[in-house]
């Protein structure tokens, strides 16, 4: 008998457990590597997914017996060898569970899950007659066919209070009507319907009658919540229900008042096809510059040099960060139940430090055409989701159908179809953010990340990878080339450049000897403002000259929304969201006040709640104000917006990209998604506004952030037959970062900063953990945080740890967020393999349970 190795994909799996189950005859064959199969674990039926066959069963105590895997719920592997590899190393480099790590691999449109299911088996009415209820249970289940989940059921059902449903199935189970029973099921690849609601003519009229006589809600029996309702919906427009529940409105009123008529319930499915969208870009094969030409050349020697095929060697003994292997991050042991064949090798890697509008993109293209000769394919990683649709649109141009969409935003059904296409070799080129890294490419040869110093390549919720570091350890799994491509290089991979570890590459001129923009400082404290509050009269100027000629201009403010605060003139009264320590920030297109952290809105009102007074949303702008002055300076020109709220709302990105690149629009407004990587060769002007605001920011990379926004928001100006200028609007233009960002001068930026970061240690010179814990409860957090403390000092004591600081703990930035209050600590140390030992054993004095709360944030770029 053969032995499958299986990690469920349950929570109550201890952290890093593997389970070994026995391969029955009949499935001899059947299951591999990679195989999701269903699995008993005490008296349940899980999922997991198989990591090893063997033919030699564990050692096990006497009389325990090994039960046998039930089914195989996947026709084909959904991940292979070097995969697995990965998601180990992730998981002992991140310190997450396996099966966690695991998720990151398995196709999002693939995943299984066991349910409790309710199958019809005696209808007879005699059995359930006189209760409302089960006699709409029955009716759901017939309507059916014959068996339902509990999703499924509460949906027939139309939402039911949860204890009257409890009760009634538990009734028809005794009676025999229904049985309960568990069953694989393939989780929906299509978007659940979503429900809204609207006032409907009858309501209207209720309105109406109301406003001549009051006592009229008795004639109709309306609560004074119901009626709130009725008043909140009462402009016609349809509010989607989870909206109306965030602010406060109850389902229960919403409901009556659509049993009797006053609502219209409506179900829709959001379009969410513009993700996959790709911007029509032209990529003609143009020729070389000499710098591009020796870039070309120095990778694709590396990437002729390299195996396809990782080395064999009888096991993994040991790996560590992926990137450097020195006295600072010696290696780290891969568990022991995780042999492989596979045995990570040195991988060529390439930093490609070119000056924006240096032609890294076409250094990409004929890196990635050379791979396709090979045989080999491709990952080309771009910062986030925003970027896609431009990068997807140059690649196809010049590779046609061989292109793959790979991120979270697509259905999981498209994503699905594309992980097939990857995985058969049909499309052999991966574009996407940080999660196409998994994507099970045939034969890798090169990993591109492009705008690598960005910090959206670090995932922050869930299993907090760094997309840099992954992709080191899975080109080096892979025995591929990774190629690094910024024009302004976070200072670790530079530090790791000038050290020799990586092949530092140069441009370090615009292709067709196109000049940089000139960048004008705009000092705030002393500029002119007669004509806007926003913008100063230089940019204003600058920008009348700019659209009369014909041109456009980009408007960079990294804040969304109208105002920051509202404020009450009288009392002084700030509005604060309820479940985060933040105030709410007010939005002008539906005249809302919401939270940007938890998601919390409601509808600003001018009479201030505490004292009557007058409130005023005028403080601290943001784009939705920027773009109204912008209309109110030039009221012919179009002016577009592009921000998180106008993509999320709208789901019109590649619209909005598109009719700018055409001309549809002059201006465009909008946050750190137009400092990305976007080319319009008619920009002539950018304005950056609040332009020192990353420096306010209590971080050590402030000012790094500061620089590398100022300087890449710079590159979209002049990048075509017209030079550019950009105005940067600071009130600190003394500061190094904004000096330099004017001058262009990276090199002496590194220098300038690295100096600060010397002493006390952050990185490139020290390696951090953040240790996070939060509880609605503020006591309770902070019993926790100070648990993890006392560990990790006893740790650091138990392994003669000196080198490892503890710092903290203290409440975080913001103490408390979506209603839970927040702790941390920080840890420090120059040897990493210490600092990773040192939190692996202060885990495993804590108890399951305080160890199962706290946040482990290798690497942080943001601390909370």
């Amino acid at each position: 008998m053969r032995y499958a190795q299986v990690c469920v994909d349950i929570k109550l799996a201890a952290v890093g457990n593997l389970l070994t189950y026995a391969i029955p005859e009949a499935l001899d064959g059947k299951v591999q590597v990679g195989s999701c199969v269903a699995v008993p674990l005490r008296e349940r039926k899980v999922v997991g997914y198989v990591v090893s066959v063997t033919d030699q069963p564990p050692p096990l105590p006497e009389g325990v017996k090994i039960k046998p895997v039930l089914e195989v719920l996947s026709p084909e592997p959904l991940f292979d060898e070097h995969l697995w590899q990965l998601a180990q190393w992730v998981a002992k480099y991140y310190h997450c569970s396996l099966d966690e790590a695991l998720q990151l691999v398995i196709p999002s449109g693939w995943q299984r899950a066991v349910e409790r299911v309710f199958r019809l088996v005696n209808p007879d009415p005699s059995l359930f007659k006189g209760s409302e209820w089960q006699k709409r249970i029955v009716e759901a289940l017939q309507s059916l066919g014959g068996e339902a989940s509990d999703d499924e059921l509460s949906e027939a059902l139309n939402e039911p209070p949860p204890r009257q449903l409890a009760s009634a199935l538990s009734a028809l189970k005794r009676k025999g009507v229904i049985e309960e029973v568990q069953a694989v099921r393939a989780k929906p690849t299509q978007p659940r319907p979503l429900k809204a609601v609207r006032i409907s003519e009858k309501g209207l009229q209720v309105l109406n009658e109301l406003e001549t006589d009051p006592t009229n809600k008795q004639k109709y029996r309306l609560t004074e919540k119901q009626l709130a309702v009725l008043y909140r919906l009462e402009d016609g427009v349809a509010e989607l229900l989870a909206d109306l529940a965030d602010e406060g409105y109850e389902r229960s009123a919403i409901q009556s008042l659509v049993q009797k008529g006053f609502l219209d319930e409506l179900k829709f499915v959001p379009d969410r096809s513009w993700e996959t969208d790709a911007l029509a870009f032209a990529a003609p094969i143009v020729e070389l510059t000499d710098e591009q030409q020796k870039a070309v050349d120095a990778i694709v020697q590396a990437l002729e040099r390299v195996s396809v095929q990782a080395c064999k060697s009888a096991g993994v003994q040991e790996f560590e960060d992926a990137s450097e292997q020195d006295e600072t991050s010696p290696q780290s042991p891969v568990p022991a139940t995780s042999k492989s064949s596979l045995s990570p090798v040195p991988c060529p890697v390439f930093l490609l430090h070119g000056v924006t509008a240096s032609g890294k993109t076409e250094v990409y293209l004929r890196v990635v055409e050379r791979a396709l000769q090979l045989g080999l394919g491709a990952i080309v990683l771009v910062p986030e989701i925003a970027l896609t649709a431009q990068t997807v649109g140059i690649f196809r141009h010049r590779f046609g159908e061989k292109v793959a969409v790979w991120h979270s935003a697509l259905l999981p059904s498209t994503r699905f179809e594309q992980w097939r296409k990857v995985k058969s070799g049909e499309c052999p080129i991966v574009i996407g953010p940080r999660s196409a890294l998994f994507a099970p490419v045939r034969n890798l040869g090169v990993i591109i990340v492009d705008e690598e110093h960005d910090h959206s390549y670090k995932q922050e919720q869930g299993v907090r990878y760094h997309a840099r570091e992954v992709a080191l350890m899975r080109a080096r799994l892979c025995g591929a080339v990774v190629v690094f491509g910024t024009a302004t290089p976070s200072l670790d991979s530079y530090y790791r450049a000038l050290k020799g570890q990586w092949t530092l590459l140069r441009l370090t001129q615009r292709v067709e000897g196109k000049p940089l923009p000139e960048v004008r400082l705009i000092d705030e404290r002393i500029a002119s403002h007669r004509r806007s509050e926003l913008l100063s009269d230089p940019l204003v100027d600058a920008m009348e000259k700019a659209l009369r000629e014909g041109e456009q201009v980009i408007l960079f403010l990294n804040r969304r929304g109208y105002a920051r605060v509202a404020m009450c003139q009288k009392c002084n009264f700030i509005a604060q969201c309820p479940n985060c320590a933040v105030s709410l920030v007010y939005h002008a297109t539906d005249n809302t006040l919401r939270c940007h952290h938890c998601g919390y809105r409601q509808r600003f009102e001018q009479r201030c709640p505490q004292c009557g007074g007058t409130m005023v949303a005028l403080k601290g702008a943001g784009t939705e104000r920027v773009e109204a002055e912008v209309r109110r300076l030039f009221p012919q020109v179009q002016v577009l917006r592009l921000d998180r709220d106008a993509v999320v709302s709208r789901g019109e990105h590649s619209r909005i990209l598109n009719a700018f690149r055409n001309g549809e629009a002059q201006v465009l407004v909008g946050t750190q998604m137009v400092t990305k990587g976007l080319d319009f060769p008619k920009v002539t002007v950018v304005g950056v506004l609040n332009a020192d605001q990353a420096l306010l920011f209590p971080h050590y990379r402030a000012a790094e952030e500061c620089f590398q926004l100022l300087t890449q928001v710079a590159g979209r100006a002049g990048r075509g037959d017209k030079p550019g200028v950009v105005f940067i609007q600071t009130r600190f233009p003394d500061h190094y970062a904004i000096q330099l960002a004017i001058a262009q001068d990276y090199h002496r930026f590194f220098v300038t900063e690295l100096q600060q970061r010397r002493n006390p240690p952050y990185p490139p010179y020290a390696h951090l953990i953040e240790v996070l814990t939060s509880d609605p409860d503020l006591n309770v957090a902070k019993a926790r945080i100070k648990a993890a403390e006392i560990a990790l000092k006893r740790a650091i004591a138990m392994l003669n740890a000196v080198s490892v600081e503890v710092l903290g703990p203290s409440e975080c930035l913001i103490p408390r967020l979506q209603g839970r209050w927040r702790y941390h600590l920080l840890l420090r140390s120059r040897n990493r393999r210490l600092l990773h030992q040192v939190v692996d054993k202060a885990l495993s004095l804590l108890d399951p349970e305080t160890r199962s709360t706290l946040v482990l944030d290798v690497d942080p770029l943001q601390l909370a």
